[in-house]
């Protein structure tokens, strides 16, 4: 992976791991301060042994919000999971997640797993979707998890939790109240609540900490996100080559077309190039090996005792 793209996975973990620590001291502020410490020291053991590479199943039910496979949801995934393993796209555990988010079909987890929506494991079964669709959306989750930092991962959303639940229950909110006039609206403008709270807690009489600490979680719910989304695009480039260089560029263009629409058109270039690539690497071989028959015979012929005659 390129150090850009490392950098810019910093500017995501960091910023939210701290938000992470800042919410867990303020919500167990009732503790004493024995209470805090062992809370902490108890962290960094499960990080160390998370980034040891061990627990990666439990963790990433918890903080993926997923659960196990049933037998027929396994079942449905038969197929798809047999062709992964002939492309070398195979993930090594995979996980359903409790509700559909709306976003990616399956996105990686840790350094084996994929939580894939329920919506891909229906679609499957009610034939909406063929195998080889839910093949590129998993093995793209598999080449995402390949390119980007993974041995990591977990430790950092375990930092990141508590920010990760205000952050997804504040987002829930919002479009629970979507409905309202200029509710996502105010979402979008919470800068200015930020703004306003900083400056009266630095009035006299004011809260500086509170001021303080608000400011910090406003910017993070800008930087932090942004940051993520332009870490997935970098490694979304890359995994989009792989995908389609082991076959499954239609079902990757039409995913691509199906989740973002008319914004898909460099995607879906970029998928295409790689599938032409692809093709012209394909004829080259194919045109070496049939050149290799034709003068491997060729070669008999002059070593035959006849020849010598």
């Amino acid at each position: 992976m390129r150090t850009s793209t490392k950098i810019i996975r910093l500017f995501a973990v960091i910023p939210a791991a701290t938000a992470g620590c800042f919410i867990a001291i303020m919500s167990l502020g009732f503790l004493p301060e024995t209470g805090l410490v062992a809370a902490f020291a108890a962290t960094l053991v499960v990080a160390f042994v998370l980034a040891c590479g061990f627990w990666e199943s439990p963790a990433a039910r918890i903080f993926g919000f997923a659960r196990g496979l049933r037998p027929g949801e396994r079942g449905a995934l038969a197929q798809t999971l047999v062709l992964l393993q002939v492309l070398d796209l195979a993930p090594g555990r995979v996980l359903l997640r409790f509700v559909d988010t709306g976003g990616l079909q399956a996105t990686p987890i840790g350094r084996i797993t994929v939580i894939v929506e329920p919506t891909l494991i229906h679609g499957l079964y009610e034939r909406r979707l063929s195998h080889e669709d839910a093949a590129a959306v998993i093995g793209h989750a598999v080449a995402s998890r390949r390119m980007g930092p993974s041995r990591f991962d977990l430790v950092a959303r375990l930092w990141a939790f508590p920010w990760t639940v205000l952050y997804a229950v504040a987002r829930h909110i919002a479009r629970m109240f979507s409905w309202v006039p200029a509710g996502g609206f105010a979402w979008h403008m919470r800068f200015v609540i930020g703004v306003i709270v900083v400056v009266q807690g630095f009035q006299p009489g004011g809260d500086k900490a509170i001021a303080t600490a608000t400011g910090i979680l406003i910017a993070i719910s800008y930087i932090a996100p942004a940051a993520d989304r332009a870490w997935r695009k970098a490694v979304e480039r890359d995994a989009d080559r792989i995908v389609a260089l082991a076959g499954l560029a239609g079902s990757m263009v039409a995913y691509a077309q199906w989740q973002l629409g008319d914004d898909s058109m460099e995607r879906v270039h970029r998928i295409t190039s790689a599938n032409e690539e692809r093709k012209q690497w394909k004829a080259r071989a194919a045109a070496e090996q049939t050149g290799l028959m034709d003068v491997r015979p060729l070669a008999r012929v002059l070593t035959h005792p006849a020849a010598r005659i």
